[in-house]
């Protein structure tokens, strides 16, 4: 028999207060946060309709079923299933229940797509959007934030949410380097960045300056208004891939250009995992694997180790 029974949907729901509280005081970063109550809400509110009891193994695991079956990726049901399983260690922990009931379930095998770099040719394309004609005053904003978000991201590989959370303050463009305060895991780095993408971010500066919200703290700015988060910058990101008749675009895509690029014009490893805030090893070899051997082909034929 399956214990834990006694806590309901409403009785978990109204712990979930105490327990954001305790993974803001663990210095939890705001999206774990979100990621953590966001997944335990969406079980629960899934477990009343089906009269599934919470706390139970069989419950956990018919949503993850529910979840695959219902298009979900694989990758998302593991993160939401994580998310439960948290809640279910800090109930251990709290003494709330005398076991886990979670502790032996699996989630769902994880396939990883290869994701190809954009090419030169794809990434000038992508560019080339930005130049399209004028046809409204916040165009030219629109244009210029855009170049330099692009150069940006595929130059340095900086996170999509790491790019959004720039204020005007991570910017040192005199000595070409922004500071990533809001990395992964808190982690704070310094980038270095080319002076073509620093001309391209003093472009959009020039624009920003004439913004209604110009004199507020964040370096992007957005349509209507100061705010230009993570949803935006995949709108116009998707916008500009679609002009540029690339398919299959995705936001990640360009931190896997990065990568090759980086490797591919002969960068270092370590060098390219402290640009991209890496501190796995296997984080390097799931965004470079596409293009490892084209690389190597190249990398033969430039060492001739057959001219003996």
């Amino acid at each position: 028999m399956e214990p834990f029974t006694e806590l309901t949907h409403d009785a978990l729901l109204d712990l979930l207060p105490e327990w954001e509280l305790a993974l803001r005081a663990e210095d939890k970063t705001p999206g774990t946060i979100e990621a953590y109550l966001g997944g335990a809400r969406r079980y629960l509110d899934w477990c009343t309709p089906v009269d599934a009891v919470p706390m139970t193994r069989t419950s956990l695991q018919t949503w993850m079923v529910y979840l695959l079956e219902s298009g979900n990726a694989p990758g998302t049901v593991l993160a939401r299933k994580q998310s439960v399983k948290r809640l279910g260690d800090w109930l251990l922990a709290t003494g709330r229940i005398p076991g886990h009931p979670f502790l032996c379930v699996k989630g769902p095998a994880q396939r990883r797509p290869i994701v190809l770099p954009l090419t030169d040719d794809q990434l000038r394309a992508l560019i080339a959007t930005c130049t399209h004609p004028v046809h409204r005053p916040d165009e030219r904003l629109h244009h210029r934030r855009d170049e330099a978000l692009i150069r940006l991201m595929a130059e340095t590989g900086i996170r999509a949410g790491e790019v959004v959370a720039l204020d005007l303050a991570d910017l040192d463009l005199d000595l070409n380097r922004i500071s990533v305060r809001h990395g992964k895991g808190r982690l704070f780095r310094t980038i270095p960045v080319g002076s073509t993408t620093i001309a391209a971010i003093r472009a959009y500066l020039a624009e920003r300056a004439q913004h209604p919200a110009a004199d507020g703290p964040r370096l992007w700015l957005g349509e209507r208004g100061a705010s230009f988060g993570y949803d935006g910058l995949n709108q116009a990101l998707r916008r500009r891939a679609t002009q540029a008749d690339i398919d299959g675009f995705h936001l990640h895509r360009l931190r896997h250009t990065a990568a090759h690029r980086w490797l591919a014009a002969g960068g270092s490893e370590s060098g390219l995992m402290a640009m991209a805030g890496w501190t796995r090893t296997d984080m390097l070899v799931r965004y470079t694997r596409a293009t490892a051997a084209e690389r190597a082909a190249a990398e033969a034929l430039r060492l001739d180790l057959g001219n003996v």
